[in-house]
């Protein structure tokens, strides 16, 4: 059921007169299984934080919460992040009229004062609350318990690379892309040759966007609507390129999905990584560009139907994840630069924070801190916390930022090397692999120790 809830714009600062801005948050609740148990306590909730999307898409995905919730008796709640969604505090497109009230902290205070306010109005003072979350949303799960134990008595937090900061010690951008490559290799099931073939074929592209002539071959080759202009918009034609790759790694699921190509009409093919790297198998260097381009056509031709592509070449789309990006770091893929040794891609430089500084300057008037997440949550240090689960897959490119070894005997990793970007929060299907299946049992028994 769709509800609403009256949040403070601001929850840090008192302002002069008492005019304190509210704005209504989204918010979705089903009681259908909540039970009442000995004495007439009630069950546990079920949270899920949301994350930088509309909220009714983890409402429909999460299925660990829906399939365990009846089992539990548990009251679920799914809360939708300030300025994302239909949650916007100031008006449509929030982000574009004031960001300055989008941040972690904000969101996080938001999720804590409605769970608050929810076990209080529906006499589930005594309900222990386990959060969950994947992605970002798996971040603010895990933070929530670390910031807020006293509400949320455990965290399930998938894929959540909680150490992908510049500030956090052996931060390396390159990682996510070595991750990327695995994907590409016959022990994630790939064909043999498929990484090798990438990383030629790319050369291949580099070289042909130094020269006119080249370019214009390369057009032709790839099938694009309109020619490439200048070297510039021939390397934004292979961040295109990688950029499937990029979601082949993170959907490289055991079934057909939409979830992260975001078009439930059209879904991506079962491990489609995999079915890319078919598209490459066994066409020499002289071929390597049109086999690029039905590689990458797994996921910009999903409907069969593409005549010819047209390039996105921009940089970072502006919106509030961008914004939160420039001010918080959290994660924005075009200034994680790949090496061309450790992965399939091509050398595209150091990480570059002054290109970041003059971007977020230019467009939001911030600068990044680079270690203020580092500070403000310890980065991939979890001593002193209690009752988190964190699960990643290995062919999730972001499992190389998140928490791989257990910390203590209640900070605990779950390790799945069959799975994609958080697949253990979705639904049970019949082709999901073993080790898949093996980690939810292993989330929920956490669970059932914490309640």
């Amino acid at each position: 059921q769709e509800s609403w809830f009256t949040q403070r714009l601001d929850h840090f600062h008192h302002h002069p007169g008492g005019n304190d801005t509210t704005f209504q948050q989204r918010y979705f609740l089903c009681d259908k299984f909540w039970s009442r148990g000995p004495g007439g306590s009630r069950g546990p909730i079920f949270f899920y934080a949301g994350n930088e999307a509309d909220v009714t898409l983890y409402v429909n995905a999460t299925g660990l919460i829906w399939e365990h919730a009846e089992e539990f008796g548990a009251l679920v709640l799914f809360a939708e992040h300030r300025y994302y969604g239909k949650t916007q505090p100031l008006g449509p497109d929030s982000w574009s009229s004031d960001p300055t009230y989008l941040s972690v902290e904000q969101a996080l205070a938001d999720y804590s004062v409605l769970i608050w306010n929810i076990t209080r109005t529906t006499g589930g003072e005594d309900s222990p609350v386990i959060a969950f979350g994947g992605s970002y949303g798996g971040m603010l799960a895990a933070w929530l318990r670390l910031k807020y134990p006293h509400l949320v008595t455990g965290a399930v937090a998938a894929s959540a690379p909680v150490g992908a900061f510049p500030g956090v010690p052996g931060w390396q951008p390159s990682k996510f892309w070595e991750v990327v490559t695995y994907d590409a290799t016959a022990s994630a099931g790939a064909v043999p040759e498929c990484s090798s073939n990438v990383r030629a074929a790319f050369g291949h592209v580099m070289a042909l966007g130094r020269t006119a002539t080249g370019r214009a071959a390369l057009g032709r080759l790839l099938r694009l609507c309109k020619p490439i202009e200048d070297e510039d918009a021939a390397v934004g034609v292979a961040y295109w390129l990688q950029g499937a790759f990029d979601a082949f790694a993170m959907g490289n699921y055991p079934y057909p999905s939409s979830y992260i190509s975001d078009d439930p009409a059209h879904p991506l093919p079962a491990w489609p990584m995999r079915a890319a790297c078919t598209r490459l198998a066994g066409r020499g260097l002289r071929a390597s560009d049109l086999a690029l381009r039905d590689a990458a056509g797994v996921l910009y031709n999903v409907t069969g139907r593409v005549q010819c592509y047209t390039v996105e070449t921009s940089g970072p789309a502006a919106g509030p994840w961008d914004y939160q990006w420039c001010t918080e770091l959290m994660a924005q893929l075009p200034y994680y630069p790949t090496n061309g040794i450790s992965d399939m891609f091509w050398d595209q430089g150091p990480f570059d924070l002054e290109a970041i500084n003059q971007h977020c300057e230019a467009m939001w008037g911030v600068r990044p801190r680079p270690f203020w997440s580092a500070i403000t949550y310890g980065g991939l240090d979890y001593r002193y916390a209690s009752n988190i689960v964190f699960s990643n897959g290995l062919y999730d490119p972001w499992s190389a930022y998140g928490v791989l070894t257990d910390i203590s005997d209640s900070v605990v990793a779950v390790i799945i090397p069959e799975g994609a970007h958080h697949l253990d929060l979705m639904y049970s299907h019949p082709s999901d692999p073993p080790s898949v299946r093996a980690a939810r049992q292993i989330e929920m028994d956490y669970v059932r120790n914490w309640v």
